[in-house]
Parts: structure tokens; sequence; C-alpha cells
């Protein structure tokens, strides 16, 4: 989720809720003297500058579906059988409609697995303002699963079908692949933010930004 930076953006009810229970979670965690540190970003950022984290994984679909089948049977669609392409690209359009809503529910289904009441502390909802589903946690997760939740769609979804289109031979399969490996740029934007981030703290407590793309970590000696 996002808040563009200098501008204000109308928060939405789940949001407000969201941003209530963060603060009184908040409250008890800074009376027993832990301190607060915000690692987010904006959508802007995670889909622009971000884009590069996952371009080798991206090259490294192309390069290897090149490789084993050249470009022959591509150029042959696209010269003589258009109506192929059409479709295809019909293809393409709805899934990527569909797996950018699959997508958040596999950042749903292994969070889960990291928070005390399962599904109960996840929540699934849409920006209208940026034309993006989200999927955030209201409770709090470890390091580890946090970034295993957040890496996740990318791998099933963008190595997923891009290994099965490079075995397959098919096209868009691998196209679709690729697409995906870049939909996760926001998500290893900010795993690697996380991962970068050192604490030689004894206690830690992660918890996602309610209102923003990216996570509050709160420690304390």
């Amino acid at each position: 989720m996002s808040e563009e930076q200098g501008t204000q953006r109308e928060l939405s009810q789940a949001e407000i809720r969201r941003a209530e229970l963060l603060k009184e979670r908040e409250e008890k965690l800074f009376a027993e003297g832990y301190e607060r540190h915000d690692l987010t970003t904006t959508i802007e950022a995670a889909n622009s500058t971000a884009l590069l984290l996952p371009l080798p994984f991206a090259a490294a679909i192309l390069i290897l579906f090149f490789a084993l089948h050249g470009i022959k049977g591509i150029i042959d669609i696209l010269q003589n059988h258009l109506e192929l392409w059409i479709a295809g690209m019909i293809v393409f359009m709805i899934s990527s409609v569909v797996l950018a809503f699959v997508h958040e529910c596999i950042h749903a289904a292994f969070w889960a697995m990291g928070t005390e009441n399962g599904l109960k502390d996840i929540e699934l909802g849409f920006i209208k303002e940026k034309v993006t589903p989200y999927c955030t946690s209201k409770a709090p997760l470890s390091k580890g699963m946090y970034i295993l939740g957040s890496l996740m769609p990318a791998t099933i979804l963008g190595l997923g079908f891009g290994i099965a289109g490079v075995i397959t031979g098919n096209f868009l399969v691998m196209v679709i692949g690729v697409v995906q490996t870049f939909a996760g740029a926001g998500d290893f934007l900010v795993s690697s933010m996380l991962f970068k981030y050192k604490t030689a703290r004894k206690d830690t407590v992660i918890m996602d930004h309610p209102t923003e793309v990216g996570l509050i970590v709160y420690e304390k000696d």
C-alpha cells in the first residue's frame, strides 16, 4: 500500500481501522521501551526504480527461452498467424488482471502461516486511486516470514510461469512469467530493505505498515 510522499490521499475505512489498531499496539510497545523505525517506500518507487531488482531473473528466463527455442516460431506467428497473436494478447491481458489478485492471495497464504490467528490477521483490499490490490498483515511477523511471504508471489507466478514457458517452448507462458516477475518489484524492494536492516538489539517486532508500502520495525534492548 502507498501514500505518495509529499501529497496526501484519502484513506479508506479499512486503512483507518488498521492505523488505529497499530496505534493501540504501538502505545503498548512504547510503554515497554521499544523504538520505532519505518522502512517504507511508495508505489511509484516500487513500480519504477525497484524494477531493477527482478531484472536479472527476468533476463535469465528470456535468455534461456531464446537459447533453447530461438525466435523463428515467434516470427512465423507474427507474419502468418495474426489471429493467434490477437488471441494471445487477449489471454495475456485477462491473465494479468487475474494474477494481480492471485499475487495478493499468495502473500496472504504465506503470511497467515506466521501470525497468531492465521488468515484472521490478514486483510486483502484494493486502492482505487492507484488501481492496485493489496494484502497486509495486521499482526506481527518474524523477519524471515515477512520476507518469505513477500517474495513467494514472484517466485511462484514469475519463476513458475517463466520456467514452464522455457520447458514447453510456449512464448505466451514465458512472457506471463517475465511480467509476473516484474510485478513483484515492490516486494523485492521492501524485502531488500528489511534484509539489509541490521539490528543488534534483543527484542524486535515487525509490523506491516497500515497505509504505506513497507513495514515498521520496533526494537528494544
